[in-house]
């Protein structure tokens, strides 16, 4: 696979599952001229590519009529060295990845987020999320400064049982911005080598700067209230 420049066709429409392995000339995984021809897809997962840069390439086109809705639910991205982003851009409007259920990335040492705004909102069937040996990554939720939403955004992980956070030493927190994070299901956290990362506060630090909400968070404050979430670590 050392010349291989392209991996998906539009002959694969209907492919459920796709592994990239050590394709060492593949820059883009699914250009935007392949757009809305992988959405039946279920399983992506790549490996060992050194010059990914990107796995979905969007094409914003204002002449888009309706949302696409992605069947896309197991992630794996691992030894991508140069991956700056899995999404382009924002796909809101465009394509919904709603599906996801398992979100896996290793050595991604570029990447500084994993997920733009809007699939993060919609992300309420997200069961692991797992991250590791990727020492770049500032937040987990990329903060979207022309966003046209005028409140703050609630994230609902209603799903996520397992959270693994490995040797990622930017880590600042989830979302940069103001925010309120939900995880009524979380069970498992594994957090090692996150020096930046302030994880837990008690309700008897809760300040008048904090709001009620279950797991509230707000810029550069800890991810979670410790009476609130029942964990296991």
């Amino acid at each position: 696979m050392d010349n291989l420049k392209a991996i998906w066709h539009h002959q694969f429409e209907t492919l459920k599952i796709l592994q990239v392995n050590n394709c060492k000339k593949i820059v883009v995984v699914f250009p935007s001229s392949m757009q809305n021809t992988y959405n039946e897809l279920e399983k992506l997962e790549v490996t060992n590519c050194a010059l990914v840069e990107e796995i979905f390439e969007l094409n914003f086109n204002e002449n888009n009529s309706e949302e696409v809705i992605t069947h896309l639910k197991k992630v794996t991205l691992n030894g991508l060295w140069e991956l700056k982003k899995i999404w382009s851009g924002d796909p809101q409007g465009i394509l919904s990845f709603q599906n996801l259920i398992n979100v896996h990335l290793q050595f991604c040492l570029s990447l500084e987020y994993v997920l733009p705004l809007s699939v993060a909102t919609r992300c309420s069937h997200l069961k692991e999320l797992e991250i590791k040996w990727c020492g770049n990554m500032k937040e987990i939720v990329a903060e979207e400064k022309e966003s046209s939403m005028n409140e703050d955004p609630i994230f609902e992980f209603n799903q996520l049982t397992t959270l693994l956070l490995w040797d990622l030493h930017k880590l600042n927190g989830f979302y940069a911005g103001n925010h309120t994070l939900l995880c009524p299901s979380l069970r498992n956290v594994d957090v090692y080598k996150c020096t930046k990362l302030n994880l837990f506060r008690t309700h008897s630090t809760r300040s008048s700067n904090f709001r009620d909400d279950k797991h509230s968070v707000l810029k550069q404050q800890p991810l979670f209230i410790a009476e609130e979430v029942c964990i296991s670590i």
